[in-house]
């Protein structure tokens, strides 16, 4: 008689519960999310690769530091397989849980849409700016042709995928289990601040409500995607209006 398959937890209960483990093991892992993302951010700020000629590079760096080595954590650290394998079946989270739920993607990107159009006036008015568009005239690549802009905007959404998982997926989720949510949303949105620093005022110091904000929306609907779709979207909006 083939043995009986014990289905996943909905994925709402299984955040609502982690009542599989042990307090002080949910506040480890919360601990070393902390650890692990803070140096993951020291790591990139002081990084001698930064945009520009190195755009490619930095993109790299994004992709390795935001999302694979998070995703290596989770899966060799945490013990929180990357898939729902056989010697796993009775484990509640596992890598993709944190945050990797696109199913209401039609409701995240009309929320996105909104976002994007309450915040163009902010951003043609910041863009205006001439110290501004002198910093990210030299942080963006060289985009003189349609190929160039074409890899813009693409390394734009790959950058800006890999960057709000980071922050709304690994760091939320993460420090959620063994800190409790607000302090989790707030922790997220200080690093999430915190390497804005060095870029123009109005952006350094909007980013941390902007993380906060951000952060609340994410957890209320168990995803990353509305960060992700909301920062590419103004993200690419204001790629346009500054090299324009």
């Amino acid at each position: 008689m083939p043995e009986e398959t014990v289905p996943p937890l909905p994925i709402e209960e299984a955040y609502d519960e982690w009542a599989d483990e042990t307090q002080t093991a949910l506040f480890l892992r919360s601990a070393f999310a902390l650890l692990a993302g803070g140096f993951l951010s020291y790591v990139q700020f002081h990084s001698p690769i930064y945009g520009g000629a190195q755009w490619n590079q930095w993109i790299f760096l994004s992709v390795l530091a935001n999302l694979i080595l998070p995703l290596g954590i989770i899966w060799l650290f945490f013990g929180q397989g990357v898939l729902r394998l056989e010697w796993l079946k009775d484990q509640r989270l596992n890598a993709w849980n944190y945050g990797w739920d696109f199913r209401a993607w039609k409701r995240h990107l009309l929320i996105a849409l909104a976002a994007t159009a309450v915040m163009l006036p902010v951003l043609f008015w910041a863009s205006r700016d001439p110290n501004t568009r002198t910093f990210y005239q030299g942080y963006f690549p060289p985009t003189t042709n349609a190929a160039g802009w074409l890899w813009l905007i693409g390394s734009l959404i790959i950058y800006m995928f890999c960057w709000e998982w980071f922050h709304r997926g690994f760091l939320l989720f993460g420090m959620a289990q063994g800190f409790g949510v607000i302090p989790a949303i707030v922790l997220q949105a200080i690093l999430f601040g915190a390497a804005h620093w060095g870029k123009p005022p109005v952006e350094m110091w909007s980013s941390f409500a902007g993380g906060l904000l951000l952060g609340a929306l994410c957890w209320r609907e168990k995803s990353f995607a509305p960060a992700f779709l909301i920062h590419a979207l103004i993200h690419v909006a204001w790629a346009i209006l500054v090299l324009s």
